[in-house]
């Protein structure tokens, strides 16, 4: 009897027996699920504590740099691809592909600008209301006058000088001149006729009662 038990010991199975067939196609499912789900948790582990780190996905300068990084990845896709079939690329120094490139870029930038007019509209000035087109003459004449104070800031002339001095002196007399001449000629129909009888005769009382 202690033989019978000590061979029924012997034959008991090897605990290798009950580990699951890593070739089964079912047990090799589950892993690659139970795999996933942990990359994810570990994923979300990673985003939830480097969140504030993160950047703003609706931000109009992240949304660019994203735009660029796709296109120059698809043009690099785009030569791997055009080098592996052997395709020739084109000259970038020819004539021809410099003058196409700059046809593309003038119609893309001239695309964007009407999209960022079209979208900014209402907040474009009236280029036909008259106070808009006062204030762009005021603008003008404001930044030439700076442009000729610029370039003639060595050439201006000493304001101290006497001879700079009369010759500003001269030059206000004969405007002060002609804008009399100009009010006299607009005003002469109102004016007295000094060789009147009468206006001598109270210019001579006005005179005398002046004198004393």
């Amino acid at each position: 009897a202690k033989k019978s038990a000590k061979k029924s010991h012997t034959k008991r199975s090897s605990p290798d027996d009950d580990l699951p067939d890593l070739d089964d196609s079912d047990v090799t499912e589950a892993t690659i699920k139970i795999q996933a789900a942990y990359k994810g948790f570990k994923a979300r582990q990673m985003v939830k504590t480097h969140k504030e780190i993160m950047p703003d996905l609706n931000c109009a300068q992240v949304q660019d740099a994203t735009l660029k990084i796709q296109s120059a990845f698809r043009g690099f896709k785009t030569r791997k691809q055009l080098k592996e079939e052997g395709e020739d690329l084109p000259d970038l120094n020819a004539a021809d592909v410099v003058a196409a490139t700059i046809a593309i870029q003038s119609a893309y930038r001239g695309f964007r600008t009407r999209q960022m007019v079209e979208a900014h509209k209402e907040m474009m000035p009236d280029l036909n209301c008259a106070q808009v087109q006062d204030a762009t003459l005021k603008i003008q004449s404001a930044y030439r006058g700076f442009r000729t104070r610029k370039e003639l800031k060595e050439e201006l002339p000493d304001l101290q000088a006497a001879d700079v001095a009369a010759a500003t002196v001269k030059i206000q007399a004969a405007y002060k001149g002609f804008k009399t001449r100009q009010m006299i000629k607009q005003h002469k129909e109102i004016l007295p006729d000094l060789n009147c009888a009468q206006v001598q005769d109270a210019t001579v009382k006005i005179q005398s009662a002046y004198r004393g």
